[in-house]
């Protein structure tokens, strides 16, 4: 297994000679599609992946990051979501299945740390969060 620049272990090489790392980091670039741009992914994604063989989004969350989300059912268009945090939430139960023994109940002391750490806020359940996530 060789690292890469940014000390990534990389796990195998395509056929195409490209790396995928352990973390299932896959190379693509930009690419010329018809009279459109799109991007061009390695093979290797989509056998691994076959989710992404059909419709995906593209949510740019920040300089330089993008997220592209998997649409295999169409959400109705009144629903509102969080791409950023429905992509963790299925991170974290893909991980929950895939290593339950991993699983740890939450431990008392640090339920009491977390109590000192705020018995001093003072909050009302009537008091108004805004609309913004609070995550």
């Amino acid at each position: 297994m060789a690292r890469t620049r940014t000390g990534v272990r990389q796990s195998k090489k395509t056929r195409a000679g490209a790396m995928v790392t352990d973390a299932g980091v896959y190379r693509g670039k930009q690419a010329r599609t018809g009279n459109s741009l799109g991007f061009r992914f390695e093979r290797a994604l989509f056998h691994s992946h076959p989710e992404f063989n059909g419709d995906v989004e593209a949510h740019v969350i920040g300089p330089g990051r993008m997220l592209v989300v998997a649409d295999p059912q169409p959400i109705p268009k009144n629903t509102e979501r969080d791409p950023v945090l429905s992509s963790f939430m299925s991170f974290l139960a893909a991980d929950m299945l895939r290593s339950p023994g991993r699983i740890r109940p939450l431990d008392a002391a640090v339920m009491e740390r977390v109590g000192a750490l705020v018995s001093d806020v003072k909050v009302s359940p009537e008091d108004d969060l805004g609309e913004e996530a609070l995550i």
